[in-house]
């Protein structure tokens, strides 16, 4: 593993080990650092930094800095680092492979009929006494063909005004609250 390491200060941008003792110690330390705390492989820590030298690794919902400020890799910018990677690598695991929302068959549309809007609008008029998130306008259809409201000739100015305070709206509360009655 001792190739990899020696790569990773030019994949961050940070200080080259020093070709000494002291660099070969530094090389040893993070290499044993990453044995007993990751377990993984020369190829999956090449992987992990330049995931984050392309800043794709993300660590508590922050995007990791691979900043070293020009110093010599440490152990805690090696853990940062392998810890976003195993995080980013679980989370790809755990979602099922292969799937996609979109190919989810579309699951049968039933529409409501003016009949069931009427009746829909008479059990809620009977529990609340108003017509709030009802198919009004369909109840009002299904009224007008049994001949029970007349017919409203209106020019549509606002949808949402017109399904609470229009003329056709006050026809299906009239009718009901005679009916209720």
């Amino acid at each position: 593993m001792e190739t990899t390491i020696l790569s990773l200060p030019k994949i961050i941008g940070c200080e080259d080990f020093p070709k000494s003792e002291h660099g070969r110690m530094l090389i040893q330390d993070i290499e044993r650092f990453i044995n007993d705390h990751y377990r993984m492989n020369g190829r999956d820590v090449l992987k992990a930094f330049e995931m984050a030298a392309t800043h794709q690794l993300f660590l508590d919902g922050k995007r990791v800095e691979t900043s070293t400020f020009g110093k010599y890799l440490s152990r805690a910018s090696v853990g940062k680092i392998l810890t976003a990677y195993k995080e980013s690598k679980e989370s790809k695991s755990a979602r099922p492979q292969g799937y996609n929302y979109k190919q989810l068959p579309e699951g049968p549309v039933k529409r409501i009929t003016p009949a069931e809007a009427y009746d829909l609008c008479l059990k809620c008029f009977k529990e609340e006494g108003e017509l709030i998130n009802a198919p009004v306008n369909m109840a009002y259809e299904y009224l007008l063909e049994k001949g029970q409201v007349k017919k409203i000739e209106v020019v549509k100015t606002n949808r949402f005004k017109d399904n609470f305070e229009g003329l056709k709206h006050r026809a299906v509360v009239k009718y009901l609250t005679q009916l209720t009655k």
